[in-house]
């Protein structure tokens, strides 16, 4: 069954041709209807990655579980086109969906802010306990919104009002897996893993796994389970030896059979390259990142 709905995902819609990020792109997805918030970070956030990056000299080491995404020091350096780091609230972190989602924001109060916003990259959840706005973003990225010399000004407000549309990622670097701490190849073989540098306007919505080797039998292929909150993948039943990965990737409604492998001798903390570049964008399908919940069918025009 779940194959089935797998190979219907397929057939659903068909990805445009990839795109470019640069700052004079112009994105597919226009400014979404509706509208969000944004507030700045507070400064006594220790253990949010938000703090950590907050000056690009302080990173975590690259294996380390830095914010709810759990993206290590290597990936910030990486962020696309001057991308910020941010927190979203649960509309857009998606229970760990959203993770590496990139989004261009901009400020409603024209007087402070500028047509053109910031880019940032979804590293983190925001608590909505104590925090009901969109994103939450550090100085650097709030203060990016402002006209010149207007920083400081929109520095001394808690939140402010956003358009915001989703836009393509763009990575130098291909598509990478990391074998996460915890996974083991003794007894129980328990595979954890997590995507880094996933580019276009694009989510990963299923991955199986196989023994490597020679061609994987249909009824060989198991399912790996995203672990909410995390943008983790796991099995506790994974082959001996090198694995094969077939993953779903999915830009709105369509879908396409992406694969890799990891070699016999993956271990935990290991990334290894996919050798895929990523960059897939879906023009008929930019309404899905502007829905709040399940019932917001807002279409853009």
């Amino acid at each position: 069954m779940e194959l089935l709905l797998l190979l219907l995902l397929l057939l659903t819609g068909m990805f445009l041709s990839p795109a470019s990020c640069s700052s004079n792109y112009k994105y597919y997805c226009d400014w979404c209807p509706r509208h969000a918030t944004a507030s700045l970070a507070a400064a006594d956030i220790n253990a949010s990655i938000l703090v950590l990056i907050t000056n690009r000299a302080v990173v975590p080491s690259e294996t380390e579980a830095a914010g709810t995404c759990g993206y290590g020091g290597a990936m910030y350096m990486e962020l696309p086109n001057g991308g910020h780091p941010a927190a979203a609230t649960a509309d857009f972190f998606r229970a760990g969906a959203g993770c590496g989602a990139c989004y261009q924001l901009r400020c409603r109060d024209r007087r402070l802010c500028g047509d053109e916003g910031v880019r940032i990259v979804v590293t983190d959840a925001a608590k909505e306990e104590t925090n009901r706005t969109g994103f939450v973003l550090t100085r650097k990225a709030f203060t990016a919104m402002a006209r010149h010399g207007m920083s400081d000004q929109l520095a001394t407000m808690d939140n402010v009002r956003v358009d915001f549309r989703r836009v393509p990622c763009e990575y130098k670097k291909n598509l990478a897996v990391r074998v996460e701490q915890g996974s083991r190849t003794t007894r129980q073989q328990l595979l954890a893993i997590r995507f880094l540098y996933q580019g276009g306007q694009t989510d990963i919505a299923a991955v199986e796994i196989a023994q490597g080797g020679s061609a994987a039998a249909s009824s060989s292929w198991r399912s790996m389970a995203r672990q909410s909150k995390h943008g983790v993948w796991r099995t506790a039943r994974a082959p001996d030896g090198p694995l094969q990965l077939r993953l779903v990737v999915t830009a709105g409604s369509g879908g396409k059979w992406r694969r890799t492998s990891l070699p016999a001798d993956w271990r935990p903390g290991g990334v290894y390259d996919t050798g895929l570049q990523i960059t897939d964008v879906a023009v008929r399908t930019c309404s899905r990142s502007c829905r709040s919940g399940d019932d917001d069918e807002d279409e853009l025009r």
